[in-house]
């Protein structure tokens, strides 16, 4: 039985993304910390597998406050691959979601992509660019190098982006050959999350060193929800997920 194969290579690209992506996280970090105090915000976009790295993200226990996911329902895994596959390689389709984000020249917005060629992503970016945002790419330059963009600009994700974080891997994303000439175990999700994550715990610990409350805590503990509570209050000012009230009938 080979069951630790997905879990040798996946621990194995960790450590060489980790080491390769060291001085844009620095970068990143710096920014985080710079900003976040003026009340500026990190927008995190994907669309199909690579919507799972916002939503991932976006409010959850050990998480920053001060991300806000670009989501679009349209977008996501839920809708169905024949759905996504056709959408998000349709000129626009994003930009109602970013445009509900309501961003702000000087924040950042980070965009995964395994490959990095569809319209959904690259509009995104660009029209983050045009709007004054600092747009850092979560994408593979070995996939986008290896294949041609759909979109009309000609352009991938990487060469619009300001920052790059290299997600590495492999062309088609899976990583272990299982036999007959296929490969199983995609990397992107894994590999995204983890450097995202890398990035917002350093960030977070410089902020809440300063004094700045950006960590959400468990809401299943008995001191969680409290401290959550009031960082909500402050999140709540941009976040209209936070500001729907259930109802009580």
């Amino acid at each position: 039985m080979n069951e630790n194969l997905y879990g040798k290579a996946a621990i194995e690209h960790l450590a060489r993304i980790q080491t390769a992506n060291t001085d844009v996280c620095t970068v990143l970090i710096a920014h985080l910390v710079g900003s976040v105090p003026t009340g500026k915000k990190l927008l995190v976009f994907g669309s199909g597998h690579s919507a799972l790295f916002a939503l991932e993200l976006y409010h959850r226990a050990g998480g920053a406050s001060f991300v806000l996911p670009v989501i679009e329902p349209c977008l996501l895994p839920t809708a169905g691959p024949p759905v996504i596959r056709v959408l998000e390689r349709t000129p626009g389709v994003a930009l109602p979601a970013l445009a509900r984000a309501l961003p702000e020249a000087g924040e950042m917005i980070w965009i995964a992509s395994q490959s990095g060629i569809n319209h959904a992503a690259v509009d995104v970016a660009m029209e983050a660019k045009r709007l004054g945002l600092v747009t850092v790419g979560f994408t593979s330059r070995k996939h986008s190098e290896a294949v041609k963009a759909r979109h009309p600009s000609g352009k991938r994700l990487f060469e619009v982006c300001d920052h790059v974080v290299d997600l590495g891997g492999f062309v088609g994303d899976a990583a272990v050959p299982i036999g007959g000439g296929l490969q199983a175990g995609p990397l992107s999700t894994l590999g995204s999350v983890f450097l995202a994550h890398s990035i917002l715990v350093a960030a977070c610990r410089e902020l809440e060193a300063k004094g700045h409350r950006c960590t959400y805590t468990s809401v299943n503990t008995p001191e969680g929800e409290a401290r959550n509570h009031a960082i909500e209050l402050e999140a709540a000012k941009r976040d209209p997920l936070l500001r729907t009230t259930p109802s009580k009938n």
